[in-house]
């Protein structure tokens, strides 16, 4: 069982990997619709806004790894400290799948034309696929907490 000092300890080392797995989802949601919003007022010219996406792509990267190891460990940290039900695993896939699912189609942002102003079109660009799926995934996540801490108190 553990004891009072050993949660201290567990919530110290578990919140730097909350944090960084926080920072990288924000991010990747709040840099990305701040590309979408800056990307056509720099040039008409899509070249300029490709030279802008590719230091933010470095760090979207970076985020990869983060919320794979981040995520790994918090998972881990989870299965061992509750029983869960069913449906946290089962949210927990959604989640996991959603995330694949935007990294890959993040991989197309600033590599195909952005469909112009006018027309809705642009709702299907990569940009918007990012940070549709990314407010998505922050409410499973929501949930998912939800669920861990019910399980943990009851």
């Amino acid at each position: 069982m553990l004891t009072q000092s050993h949660l201290g300890i567990a919530d110290a080392l578990l919140a730097p990997l909350l944090w960084a797995h926080a920072l990288a989802a924000t991010t990747w949601v709040g840099g990305t619709l701040v590309y979408i919003l800056m990307a056509p007022r720099l040039s008409s010219a899509q070249a300029e806004a490709r030279v802008l996406w590719r230091p933010f792509r470095e760090t979207l990267r970076v985020g990869i790894g983060v919320f794979v190891l981040t995520g790994a460990l918090m998972a881990a940290q989870r299965f061992a400290s509750a029983t869960l039900p069913p449906l946290y695993f089962g949210l927990l896939v959604v989640k996991v799948s959603l995330g694949i699912w935007m990294f890959s189609i993040a991989r197309r942002i600033g590599a195909v034309e952005t469909p112009a102003a006018g027309s809705m079109a642009w709702l299907r660009s990569p940009e918007w696929q990012v940070v549709v799926l990314g407010v998505i995934i922050y409410g499973v996540a929501i949930t998912l907490r939800t669920i861990y801490e019910a399980a943990i108190r009851g």
